[in-house]
């Protein structure tokens, strides 16, 4: 071997053993430590969720009320109706000392403010009273407007005044509303048929 040769492979032997070591301090991916991001998705606020609802802390109400509410039942109803049922709603919830929101809201979920609106069990208006409920209230004529939205606010009055004492005292007084107060005190609770009634009333109270 000459000379020339054996520089050649002196300097291949000196280039394979000076790469060995040369990715020293190098670690590879560890797949189990890799995130992978899940999509996220923002539910709809329930509103009892939002904790225990007492009456006294229900905004929106007084006089001031009553330009909202004539607006939202004018989508369902004539300009006539719209401006009677609201004058009624406004004008008992003031005597009783009721939330005139509330109470729209319940009309609207128990009738869509149908006047005339009556179910297979014999309820009636714009509150949806039973027979029974019209005699304990003092509603001659369930199809009256004034009538019907006078017992309705006595009738959720008395519900409100029953739960006083429960932590949400609106939302067991709405239950009571739909399975009657007797059974919901019984059970201190409602069913969960009795709780999407509840979340929907909420629900288009917090709309107006």
């Amino acid at each position: 071997m000459d000379a020339t040769t054996g520089v050649i492979v002196l300097l291949f032997v000196f280039t394979i053993f000076s790469s060995l070591g040369g990715n020293k301090g190098y670690t590879p991916p560890d797949v189990t430590t890799v995130t992978t991001l899940q999509p996220t998705f923002s539910q709809p606020e329930n509103p009892i969720s939002r904790g225990p609802i007492n009456a006294t802390f229900l905004g929106g109400g007084g006089l001031a009320a009553q330009k909202p509410i004539q607006q939202y039942i004018l989508a369902y109803r004539k300009p006539e109706e719209a401006v009677a049922i609201s004058k009624a709603i406004m004008r008992h919830t003031q005597t009783y000392n009721v939330n005139p929101k509330l109470v729209t809201a319940l009309i609207r979920r128990e009738s869509g403010f149908n006047p005339r609106a009556i179910s297979k069990s014999g309820a009636a208006g714009l509150g949806q009273l039973l027979p029974s409920t019209c005699k304990t209230t003092g509603v001659t004529n369930p199809y009256d407007i004034d009538d019907n939205a006078k017992g309705t606010v006595r009738y959720v009055k008395y519900l409100l005044d029953k739960f006083n004492n429960y932590g949400d005292q609106v939302s067991f007084a709405l239950a009571g509303y739909l399975e009657g107060p007797n059974a919901v005190a019984r059970k201190k609770g409602y069913s969960s048929t009795t709780g999407k009634y509840v979340n929907d009333i909420l629900s288009i109270y917090h709309k107006l």
